[in-house]
């Protein structure tokens, strides 16, 4: 029997859709809506956002939500809101490497927050105590390190957007890392085939 071979005949096959743009679309407003409203109850709760605990609780906060969600659930609150599921090839739920490389992009940029919090927070120049004198107050280093890391999240999500938009299964780049689906149980009498 082939790996991707299911085990059940396809009377016993749920039915799936593969899930484009608009939906994930959704499923993202939604979930950033949850864990921003979270981030402020929880800044206010703790009130020591400023800290060095506040700035690591703040960043992996969302890597727990993606990880715990997609491992025990197969979906973040907002995809099983829309009615979205997210499945390994095999249209079997995740495993625990699905989920890891389906986010270790995510996981590497809110690392790279991490540094850049701790790098603004304790770097202290003489500007900073000085105020504004030239424009070389305005160029620092801290400066060229957001730019490069807010570009390198924009070249990755169009990198995201074309895969998403030009696959027929609507894979976007981490989803083809994670070797996963998102899909929607539908009725129809049209099944996804097992092998990608």
């Amino acid at each position: 029997m082939e790996p991707n071979e299911s085990l059940l005949n396809d009377f016993e096959q749920p039915h799936y859709q593969y899930v484009g743009f608009w939906p994930r679309l959704g499923a993202l407003f939604i979930d950033g809506l949850i864990l921003w409203v979270g981030g402020i109850i929880i800044s206010y709760v703790i009130n020591f956002i400023n800290s060095s605990a506040g700035i690591i609780v703040v960043a992996v906060i969302p890597l727990l939500y993606r990880f715990f969600l997609e491992y025990k659930f197969g979906a973040t609150v907002g995809k099983m809101t829309l009615g979205i599921k997210i499945v390994n090839y095999d249209l079997q739920p995740l495993s625990i490497s699905n989920v890891v490389l389906r986010n270790i992009f995510y996981f590497a940029f809110q690392i790279a927050n991490i540094f850049i919090e701790f790098y603004n927070k304790y770097d202290f120049n003489e500007s900073d105590i000085g105020g504004f004198r030239s424009l070389s107050d305005i160029f620092t280093p801290q400066l060229a390190i957001v730019l490069v890391y807010g570009l390198s999240i924009i070249v990755f999500y169009i990198a995201e957007l074309i895969f998403l938009l030009t696959d027929e299964k609507y894979r976007a780049l981490h989803d083809r890392v994670g070797k996963t689906y998102v899909v929607k149980k539908t009725n129809d009498l049209i099944t996804i085939p097992v092998n990608p």
